[in-house]
């Protein structure tokens, strides 16, 4: 019986060591197998691990925290200018903002959600000190470079332009009243500040915005919306057509815009063909309602010498006194030439700046032309 139990231990031994000899040897296969076939695998997984190996560390939640809070006190003091400056600093610094780093997508969205909510009340803070009435220029100047640092470059141009029309549009309530003191000047008045503030807005722009193709089409764009207004106004505050005094007041309206319209050449602003299409049926208008009306005096004159010249009251006059006839049609003449004179002078000044203008523009076409 005990050698029975002495010869089953010895298999048992020798059995335990081949299974542990079999095991060894499959252990180094797989080991061979794993570093032969398993690199790209285990590569492919790295950045996953790492990603979950190393969340974001505490230390940068609190520098976001306290840089948070930061602004949110900068825009309860409405100190703009920090913030834009504190904002600008973290979008270029932080590579959170940038997509980047090596924190999660969640706290990634979720810090630049906070960022870009802040920077939008700051872009409101901005777009309220230009909106405000009393805004002094250099204050709207520094908002409109605010909104320029923070992306907005567009809309900032738009409320340069609203602002500057709003400041038109009071100028003007101001001074309709005295289109019934002033009929005669009304016109010119208007013109003058309806060209200073578009040559004020072009300088501004320019300065601001520089010589960006965008801007500068949207400042001929709100130009030309202006001078339609301006014309507009001149025809709905003139004085009645057929009045000499309406023909003085288009000469004069004529002659101050073209002059305006070539000053502004020089900030690369032409407005002078449109000016005068718009203002060419009510020019029109003027002359033909004047010259019907210096018609009809004409022939109130004749139809009255000729009363007087073939009534028998007169042939008995003239009898006695054979000057008479000649006195009525000197004195005819006189009237004649007075009402040419009412027609002509104030046609004058008109008709030399709209030659004037006629050559300058046909000799810039033949310069053009030869270049």
């Amino acid at each position: 019986m005990e050698h029975e139990l002495i010869e089953l231990r010895k298999h048992i031994s020798s059995q335990g060591i081949l299974v542990q000899d079999l095991m060894t040897g499959v252990c180094r296969e797989l080991e061979e197998w794993k570093q032969s076939n398993g690199d790209n695998h285990e590569a492919q997984q790295d950045p996953e691990i790492s990603e979950i190996q190393d969340p974001l560390p505490s230390e940068r939640d609190d520098e976001k925290m306290i840089f948070l809070e930061h602004i949110d006190v900068l825009l309860a003091e409405h100190k703009v200018e920090e913030a834009i400056e504190a904002l600008d600093a973290e979008e270029k610094n932080s590579p959170d903002l940038k997509g980047s780093g090596e924190t999660s997508v969640g706290e990634v969205s979720q810090y630049k959600s906070a960022f870009l909510k802040r920077k939008a009340t700051l872009e409101d803070q901005l777009v309220q000190i230009i909106e405000q009435p009393s805004v002094g220029v250099q204050e709207m100047k520094k908002a409109l470079y605010g909104l320029i640092k923070l992306g907005k470059g567009p809309l900032a141009h738009q409320l340069l332009l609203t602002s500057y029309g709003l400041r038109l549009q009071k100028s003007i309530e101001v001074l309709l009243p005295s289109s019934h003191v002033c009929p005669k000047t009304f016109s010119a008045t208007l013109s003058k500040l309806v060209f200073s503030i578009i040559s004020l807005t072009t300088k501004e722009s320019a300065s601001i915005f520089g010589d960006n193709p965008i801007y500068t089409n949207r400042i001929v764009q709100w130009a030309e919306w202006d001078i339609e207004y301006f014309v507009r106004l001149v025809k709905e505050n003139a004085p009645s057509s057929e009045t000499v005094s309406a023909l003085r007041a288009a000469s004069i309206c004529v002659q101050a815009s073209l002059n305006y319209c070539s000053m502004l050449e020089s900030q690369g602003l032409k407005l002078s063909k449109l000016l005068l299409v718009l203002l060419r049926p009510y020019i029109e208008e003027v002359l033909e309602l004047n010259f019907r009306r210096a018609r009809r005096l004409l022939f109130d004159l004749v139809e009255l010498d000729e009363s007087l010249l073939f009534s028998p009251h007169f042939e008995s006059l003239l009898s006695a006194f054979g000057t008479i006839s000649e006195t009525i049609r000197v004195d005819s003449g006189m009237r004649f030439m007075y009402i040419v004179k009412v027609m002509l002078v104030p046609l004058f000044p008109f008709s030399m700046k709209c030659c004037k203008w006629r050559q300058t523009n046909r000799s810039r076409n033949q310069a053009i032309l030869l270049v």
